[in-house]
């Protein structure tokens, strides 16, 4: 009997003091603020979900983000040698690659991506219109642009212009590149942001794109702005 008694004096005590550890802990943990959520640019979307009834619910994204110390309006130099002001897209979803005509993989494995995400776009590619800005003016000149940019689909537009001229159009899309001598025949490549630039009817930039990753979402976006009033 005395035995029975000490054991559950025993387990009140351990069970107290346990207790008492977990309430302040939580009180520890309760005293702390929790960082914001980080917001990742040009991620989620819509979604769908399937509801009590067996009945798909779809999830609406929320609109694009404007940037507005981003992007802006540029002329530059077109594949017929005359001057092409980004401005003359108005009413169209713009989308902007920096690239070069020499470039051995990245760009042609992007403007590729970018002909598949025309053909999924179907009808509405005709409001979106492709330009490619050639990083190494120095090599592409518009006869060339007009020669390999339309091989990949034949409404992109290739656009070249003065070394400064296009630097200053990088700059404003946060666009980077630098030459890479090599000792090949080509004398040097171009390292170079591998990015798609989104730019929307009204000229305003909304976002940037890895080809390689980002696509569908990507279309699903040129989708959104071309159905919406955004």
């Amino acid at each position: 009997m005395k035995f029975n008694i000490l054991l559950l004096l025993l387990l009140a005590v351990f069970f107290g003091s346990v207790s008492n550890a977990q309430e302040a802990g939580t009180a520890g943990v309760s005293g702390v603020e929790k960082e914001p959520l980080r917001i990742y640019e040009n991620r989620g979307g819509d979604f769908e979900l399937i509801g009590p009834d067996g009945k798909e619910i779809c999830v609406e994204k929320e609109p694009l983000r404007i940037y507005e110390n981003r992007g802006g309006d540029f002329e530059l130099i077109g594949p017929d040698g005359k001057e092409i002001s980004s401005a003359s897209f108005r009413g169209k979803v713009i989308l902007i690659y920096f690239g070069y005509t020499y470039c051995p993989d990245v760009c042609p494995m992007s403007l590729s991506h970018l002909k598949v995400g025309m053909l999924e776009l179907a009808e509405q590619a005709k409001e979106v219109q492709v330009l490619f800005v050639s990083i190494d003016p120095e090599r592409d000149t518009p006869e060339k642009l007009k020669d390999y940019v339309p091989y990949f689909h034949p409404d992109f537009i290739g656009l070249t212009g003065s070394v400064n001229d296009v630097a200053e159009v990088a700059r404003q899309y946060g666009a980077r590149y630098f030459k890479e001598y090599v000792e090949s025949v080509e004398g040097y490549f171009m390292a170079h942001t591998d990015a798609v630039f989104l730019v929307d009817q009204e000229g305003r930039y909304r976002g940037r794109y890895k080809t390689e990753w980002d696509m569908e979402k990507l279309v699903s976006d040129i989708q959104w702005l071309l159905n919406s009033d955004s």
